[in-house]
């Protein structure tokens, strides 16, 4: 990584914008905690399990880096471009993501705990086994999106587009996914218990075998929803369209 790491130094060295010496403290070890490497050229860089903790990424271009196991938390990572990047495994609890790119970047078991995530495109991308607890994803773009045995316990994804996401055995326990649009997603075998589901569009879901154990389903739209299997104990029914196209008024007061 060290040749690597100088090559960019001497390119980036015009910019300004980063501190030369954190470069070369980057380029040393694995361990940059706190550095400021901001606005500089990190593209196909190898930093798997690097320790950049806390440190200033801001508007840098990690297209393609290997950050595979990286300890990326509390980085400030607004404005990166993290298309074509492996980020699996890497840990990003509590990191600024506003406006990072995402295209093709590899998420699988990333730990984002905690993680602002609001409006973010995550279309597409990969993020099966994903630790994604109390992140929030209000209004995400989460289309098609592979979160198969990811957890979601009190995640944030209100106004959030799941359409045809794969959540197959994810764990979205006393998560908000209030108007949220999971129409045609797989949520088979997932746990669904005591979420937040009021005016969610759930039209030809697969819910089959979910746990909808305590959910609110106020004002949901249920319309030829698979929900064979599925447990709905104490689960919330008021003004809900059900599969059939009736409306279950069961839990209106």
């Amino acid at each position: 990584m060290r040749l690597r790491i100088v090559f960019l130094m001497m390119l980036c060295t015009q910019a300004g914008a980063f501190d030369v010496r954190d470069m070369e403290k980057l380029s040393s070890g694995h361990e940059c905690t706190r550095c400021d490497l901001s606005q500089t050229d990190l593209s196909n860089a190898t930093l798997s399990g690097v320790d950049l903790k806390w440190a200033n990424l801001t508007r840098t271009n990690l297209s393609s880096a290997d950050l595979r196991g990286a300890d990326l938390k509390w980085a400030n990572l607004s404005g990166t471009d993290l298309a074509n990047a492996d980020l699996t495994a890497a840990f990003l609890n509590g990191a600024n993501l506003w406006e990072a790119r995402f295209l093709g970047t590899r998420m699988r078991q990333v730990s984002l705990v905690g993680t602002d995530l609001k409006w973010a495109n995550l279309s597409g991308e990969d993020l099966q086994g994903a630790n994604l607890t109390l992140v929030n994803l209000s209004g995400a773009d989460l289309r098609t999106t592979d979160l198969r045995g990811a957890l979601l316990t009190k995640a944030r994804l209100a106004g959030a587009d799941l359409q045809a996401a794969n959540l197959a055995r994810a764990n979205l326990t006393s998560a908000n996914l209030r108007e949220a649009n999971v129409r045609k997603a797989n949520l088979v075998g997932a746990d669904l218990t005591s979420v937040d589901l009021r005016w969610a569009n759930l039209g030809q879901a697969n819910l089959s075998g979910a746990n909808l154990t305590g959910a609110d389903l106020s004002y949901a739209g249920l319309f030829q929803a698979n929900l064979s299997g599925a447990k709905w104990s104490r689960a919330r029914f008021c003004k809900t369209t059900m599969p059939n196209g009736t409306v279950n008024n069961a839990g209106c007061h």
